[in-house]
């Protein structure tokens, strides 16, 4: 009988947790509830993965399996260049498959907390998706990322003259495409 991969995935993530579970029961802990559907579908996680000795989350742990937040965190831009130390803070586990643990409301977002600031025409742009593509963002297995691989202007935008493209705003401006060679620059 040929099995699909993610059913053998989320059966062996079941047994894991069982035992685990089981684990605690033994040394009188119950688990506070399931895992989030992006943690239950990876093979071999345990307790200890995310908690230490005090049952608190470490961040350290998060950081080690979450490499592209580790590289935010001290740079000047990115949403969680100031949170190396809260994850739990915001990202609340063990409230089940279909809960979230990314807590984002795209429509409240103040772009502004990521250092990088909307501005000129960006402004304008009313659809998170259309900066935030799936192959310009950071791949993720089971929900969507806004973290974008490259924040520059090449990303979104192609560029018109080979040789010249790394310092757009040298002659455009963000609200237009229109060359700006006086004053007024951004």
């Amino acid at each position: 009988m040929n099995i699909p991969f993610r059913t053998k995935a989320l059966v062996l993530t079941a047994g894991i947790l069982f035992v685990s579970a089981l684990a605690l029961a033994a040394r009188g802990q119950e688990p506070p509830g399931p895992l989030s559907r992006a943690h239950a579908a990876s093979p071999g996680l345990v307790c200890k993965a995310c908690h230490g000795p005090d049952q608190k989350v470490l961040p350290s742990n998060c950081l080690a399996c979450h490499p592209e937040i580790a590289r935010q965190n001290g740079v000047p831009k990115g949403y969680h260049r100031d949170k190396a130390e809260g994850c739990a803070d915001c990202h609340a586990e063990h409230q089940g498959e279909v809960k979230s643990i990314v807590p984002l409301d795209v429509k409240g977002f103040d772009h502004a907390e990521t250092g990088t600031e909307q501005q000129g025409a960006h402004r304008k742009v009313a659809d998170c998706a259309r900066c935030h593509r799936p192959e310009i963002s950071l791949t993720r297995t089971v929900t969507k990322s806004y973290i974008l691989k490259d924040a520059g202007c090449r990303s979104c935008h192609r560029p018109p003259h080979p040789g010249r493209q790394d310092d757009c705003l040298s002659c455009h401006n963000r609200d237009s495409w229109t060359v700006d060679r006086g004053a007024g620059r951004i």
